[in-house]
């Protein structure tokens, strides 16, 4: 199980990719999840001209005001697990307000959802896909509903709630909870 997925700081340069070899990767990392790299990488490479890696083998992707983070990863049961998320917001004030509406929108998603790191007022939305199972085609509608939702809805959320957007400013860079707790 991997120890760690947390998306690189910001002002860490993530490699550029597609790289063949050299790719950093989680500690015991299982074949499984290596053929499921070998999926992400094409279909990244297909839809986006071109990805990051960062220091802990998580794809990213920048488009428009979303930083998209796409990892994959396995559970205890070997099971695994494609994550694809964006922070969109940072350093949000929590009120009932908020979650309220978040919890509202999150019932118009078909793919997807928001979800609070109240400790670090932190918006994220989240899809996660079964890997043993996902199609190239599942992962570029995940990706795609993702980028497109976060986009979306990241600039009302500052303008309504307060905070900054992920990509304003690494200073207080969130990590994501390690795997597989946050699934």
């Amino acid at each position: 199980m991997p120890e760690d997925s947390t998306p690189a700081a910001e002002e860490d340069a993530p490699a550029a990719a597609p790289l063949a070899t050299g790719q950093p990767r989680p500690p015991g990392e299982p074949p499984t999840v290596v053929a499921l790299r070998e999926m992400i990488e094409a279909k990244l490479a297909e839809i986006a001209g071109g990805y990051l890696v960062d220091q802990h083998g998580n794809y990213v992707l920048g488009m428009q005001s979303a930083r998209t983070f796409i990892v994959p990863t396995w559970l205890e049961n070997g099971a695994t697990v494609v994550r694809v998320f964006a922070i969109t917001n940072m350093a949000v004030p929590v009120t009932a307000e908020l979650t309220s509406w978040l919890l509202a929108k999150n019932l118009e998603f078909v793919f997807g959802a928001f979800a609070l790191d109240v400790d670090q007022g932190a918006v994220w939305f989240n899809h996660n896909l079964l890997g043993e199972f996902m199609a190239p085609e599942e992962l570029e509608a995940a990706i795609g509903a993702v980028i497109e939702t976060a986009n979306r809805f990241d600039d009302e959320i500052k303008s309504r709630f307060g905070g900054r957007l992920y990509v304003e400013g690494a200073e207080g860079v969130v990590a994501p909870p390690s795997s597989p707790g946050y699934l």
